[in-house]
């Protein structure tokens, strides 16, 4: 583990690169083959540009792969362009496959961190030690820390005011969003590049995005259904030969609406109307499965903040996520229920809302598809009967369409993605006698 010193001065501005005579220590705990760079700053974090943070984006650009710990320890307070430079160098990090992990804050500075970073984004450990063990695979140090809600702008909370750590919030959001994405749609562009043998870095995404916008299917949903479906056939000219055509499953909740032209958006935000409707709530919202967790797909009667911070939902972190998990609905009273961390309880509990039923959608599969969910400002609400039967109701019809819509309108547009692919292919081919393929490819049409 290589050990950098990292004060807030001019002269240090360069604190990333190696000092002179300097030996890389390691840390009681890390693996001798363990890639994990430390960075020990002192006094306030108070600048995007403090030498700890370009001393972490280097380490990104010139090591990808390595680590970053920063041990906090003798920091005396974060403000909110301190926040800014950790949130920069996360993403820094993630792009070259490294974590950003922070060890040792002070109980001020960490309350003020675990208000703003409303999740693991950026991981938080209470000792060097203990962030090492964790990226090492060890069990990482849960010592108990007081994580009593604070108001950031009171003494002791850090210099950065309530609207300031509502931005911050926001941008964490908008990085976890970035940060589960990107590397999705990457894949993705690599696969198609490696299987097609496209030209240009940029033909792969364009592919992707006129498929996308033909069939009305979102980007993400394109990409993950093309890294999770099986390839095809070497030499074949369609995708899914023998793929027949499949009739669409009834929606009742839209009588006026053709079940096989109707668009998924239009699908998920009637169901979400509908739950509302039953339970007599203005209140509520709907997130579909996606590969890192629950993403949210429509929303109703929340503000702002609620739909940023619980725009991805990953497992665990909310009653949404344990219906998902279980397979079965949920009931949360949010003054109490453990599953929500101190920073979703009060966006939560800002809304209005204080009893939260979540219902999962699941099709003939019994997989879930997705969990909408009620809000309603009653403590301990319960439902009814005949409101469980018809939400529950709600839930396998929706599910079973949503399922409907996974194996044909996303397999046409992988079908369409084919075709366009194999198109490209065979334009940027050089002109040969012989139309063969060779080994394992797809034919050129040229």
């Amino acid at each position: 583990m290589r050990e950098i010193e990292a004060t807030g001065g001019n002269e240090d501005r360069d604190a990333g690169r190696d000092a002179p005579g300097e030996r890389p220590r390691l840390v009681p705990g890390a693996a001798s083959g363990s890639a994990v760079w430390l960075l020990r700053p002192e006094g306030d974090l108070n600048r995007p540009d403090h030498p700890v943070f370009t001393g972490a984006r280097q380490v990104g650009r010139e090591r990808p792969g390595t680590a970053v710990i920063v041990d906090l320890s003798r920091v005396r307070e974060i403000t909110a362009e301190g926040v800014r430079g950790l949130l920069r160098s996360a993403r820094t990090l993630s792009e070259a496959g490294a974590p950003l992990l922070l060890a040792g804050a002070t109980d001020d500075v960490a309350r003020l961190l675990r208000t703003v970073l409303v999740d693991d984004t950026i991981r938080m450990y209470a000792t060097v030690e203990a962030a090492v063990a964790a990226h090492g695979g060890a069990a990482a140090d849960t010592s108990p820390r007081d994580t009593s809600p604070r108001d950031a702008s009171a003494p002791g909370g850090g210099r950065a005011a309530v609207p300031e750590v509502i931005r911050l919030r926001r941008e964490t959001v908008d990085l976890r969003a970035k940060l589960r994405s990107h590397p999705l749609i990457a894949q993705a562009q690599g696969v198609l590049r490696e299987r097609y043998r496209l030209p240009g870095e940029h033909t792969a995404f364009t592919l992707l995005k006129r498929s996308s916008q033909t069939h009305n299917v979102k980007l993400r949903t394109l990409a993950a259904a093309l890294l999770r479906v099986e390839r095809p056939a070497p030499g074949s000219p369609l995708w899914f030969p023998e793929r027949t055509p499949e009739e669409a499953p009834a929606l009742p909740f839209l009588p006026d609406a053709r079940p096989g032209e109707v668009h998924r958006s239009t699908v998920v935000k009637r169901v979400l109307h509908r739950a509302l409707e039953v339970v007599g709530s203005d209140m509520g919202d709907l997130q579909l499965a996606d590969p890192a967790g629950l993403r949210m797909e429509q929303h109703h009667g929340l503000g702002r903040e609620f739909i940023d911070f619980f725009s991805h939902v990953g497992e665990g972190e909310t009653a949404c996520a344990t219906a998902a998990a279980r397979a079965r609905p949920v009931v949360s009273d949010i003054t109490t229920d453990r599953v929500f961390s101190d920073t979703a309880r009060e966006v939560i509990l800002a809304t209005g809302s204080r009893t939260a039923h979540s219902i999962p959608m699941t099709g003939a599969s019994r997989q879930v598809v997705g969990v909408f969910s009620v809000h309603v400002p009653k403590v301990r609400h319960s439902l009814t009967d005949a409101e469980t039967a018809i939400l529950l109701d709600l839930a396998t019809r929706a599910g079973t369409w949503l399922e409907w819509h996974e194996r044909t309108v996303v397999l046409d547009a992988l079908e369409d993605l084919h075709q366009r692919a194999l198109a490209a292919a065979g334009r940027a081919a050089p002109r040969r006698p012989s139309l063969g393929s060779p080994p394992g490819g797809y034919p050129s049409q040229s």
